[in-house]
């Protein structure tokens, strides 16, 4: 984190027992408001804030601009605030200030303290939060900070102690709410932040999700209309690891069904979702031009597995690049230039830049990262799967990579995705598809998602909205290989035994004949679950 060279002079409003103060960033600079020009006037439990200029360069030069909010008084010493501003540049974020407190140690996602580095903590939604929500523990107590946003717009969260001012040494938190992109303007309104004293984190969580489910289609397991009958009755996921993006064979696709036959002659396939990474060849490079591998057996080899399995009452599940694609590739041009995924000032996002050939370099430049939310790159992404789906009947489709976020100023990623599922489902009631991760704006979209404990830490109640596999980053329990995923190796563990975890095994070269018992374990276990 950076902080300016000198003292801002924020002015700071004491509401309620809260010392606030209230930032306007745009893309040309940083205002916040002009002391001269703010009233502050009470109605009971209610407070009116009004500020009709701003300032900008610590206060040295005065600008147009406003910033009103309203405060109301919550339970236990909370806070409501309703923010609107005004600035003289599109306004692209505001910041709230939480001034003037103890020591801080920020919660993570399972409620764990933390501490502050000397330059400070900052959490990202959604890109490492996976609620606008943050909870930090004082000696006094858990403040909690949320913010009811419907639209699932980007939040920061962070904490550090000041170092200039009158408040040098206490400690400040930051709420800052990003607009959407697309939708710069001089003016904003900041959807509601709730401030919290005394705060149970299952509490105020509960009330935040419970915001979700009335405003922003947040949907509990149990209603969802999007899982298929079949689906909800899946017991276990096979990963079946393919190409490695060097070319090596973990299975080809008879291998795969070497596979899949051993797993249906001791549970019944119907419980069975067979998840392929790495079948359309080499991982992440064939990204963007999808078919049959000829080294691992071509369209018949494909279509003998897909057949096989379905036969045996097993799911297939090819895995996609959701928003990915190898630029080299022949066909980029007539869908990549127009879809590139980008943040709000325009700079090409480049991804997690794997050292896919291990030069150490991580130097990526064929590996596009495209907006699902693109016409071109959607269309043609919905276009080589429904093809795929008709040639081989497959019943269920992974998108990977879909928990990766940016501000994209043409085209909204989530309403990408939502808009893709509901293309890849029309007039296929019986289609799963399912992601790559979640965040709470994704659990409306995806029924099922890849993730694990060892790659993001898990809380329980995602379990009222989704059901979650094992992640391609797992060992298998032969010799702890993670096949296609660019770690290489990870020990084995099996998946929590928690509801809402569907039991995974992962299959590379070897795993069948080296890890036998723990393969039976893990299919009684499964046949065990209700």
């Amino acid at each position: 984190m950076q902080f300016y060279s000198f003292d801002a002079h924020d002015p700071i409003v004491e509401v309620a027992g809260w010392k606030l103060s209230f930032q306007v960033i745009t893309f040309e600079n940083t205002y916040d408001m002009d002391p001269d020009r703010i009233t502050l006037e009470q109605h009971g439990n209610r407070w009116h804030l009004r500020c009709s200029g701003l300032r900008w360069g610590g206060g040295q030069v005065q600008a147009k601009g406003s910033l009103t909010a309203m405060l109301s008084a919550e339970d236990n010493g909370g806070l409501r605030i309703s923010i609107e501003a005004s600035a003289p540049e599109p306004i692209t974020t505001v910041k709230l200030l939480i001034r003037d407190l103890p020591p801080l140690r920020p919660l993570d996602l399972l409620d764990q303290p933390r501490s502050v580095p000397v330059d400070g903590l900052l959490d990202r939604y959604p890109n490492v939060l996976r609620l606008p929500l943050w909870m930090v523990a004082t000696d006094i107590g858990i403040l909690g900070f949320r913010c009811e946003d419907a639209q699932y717009r980007a939040k920061r969260f962070c904490a550090y102690a000041e170092r200039m001012g009158a408040l040098a040494g206490r400690n400040a938190v930051e709420c800052l709410h990003d607009e959407d992109a697309r939708c710069f303007d001089k003016t904003i309104r900041v959807p509601d932040w709730v401030l919290s004293r005394q705060t149970d984190p299952d509490g105020f969580r509960t009330q935040q999700l419970a915001f979700s489910e009335a405003h922003a289609g947040l949907i509990p397991w149990e209603q969802r209309t999007d899982m298929p009958n079949w689906a909800r009755d899946l017991k276990l996921v096979l990963t079946l690891h393919g190409m490695h993006w060097s070319g090596y064979i973990f299975n080809d696709y008879a291998a795969m069904l070497n596979t899949i036959r051993y797993i249906a002659e001791r549970i019944d396939g119907r419980h069975v979702l067979a998840y392929l990474p790495g079948w359309e060849g080499r991982y992440y490079w064939q990204y963007g031009d999808f078919r049959p591998e000829p080294r691992m057996g071509g369209a018949d080899g494909f279509a003998r597995l897909c057949d096989e399995a379905r036969a045996l009452g097993v799911h297939v599940m090819p895995m996609f690049g959701g928003n990915c694609a190898n630029a080299w590739m022949p066909n980029f041009h007539s869908f990549g230039p127009p879809s590139y995924m980008k943040s709000a000032t325009r700079n090409v996002f480049l991804g997690n830049q794997p050292d896919w050939n291990l030069s150490r370099a991580h130097d990526t430049g064929w590996q596009a990262w495209l907006n699902p939310g693109a016409p071109a790159w959607q269309t043609e992404l919905t276009r080589q799967i429904t093809t795929l789906m008709t040639q081989y009947s497959f019943d269920a489709v992974f998108l990977d990579t879909v928990e990766v976020w940016t501000n994209d100023p043409d085209f909204n990623i989530r309403e990408g995705y939502h808009e893709l599922v509901e293309r890849l489902r029309a007039g296929r009631p019986e289609l799963l598809v399912t992601g790559e991760d979640w965040w709470d704006g994704l659990l409306p979209i995806f029924p099922i998602f890849q993730q694990t404990a060892k790659w993001r830490q898990v809380p329980a109640w995602v379990g009222r909205y989704a059901r979650l596999m094992g992640h391609i980053c797992d060992g298998e329990a032969s010799r702890g290989s993670t096949g296609v995923f660019e770690s290489g190796y990870a020990p084995y563990e099996r998946l929590p035994d928690e509801p809402h975890y569907v039991p995974t095994l992962a299959f590379v070269d070897g795993t069948l004949a080296g890890a036998r018992d723990e393969i039976d374990a893990v299919i009684t276990l499964a046949k065990a679950r209700s």
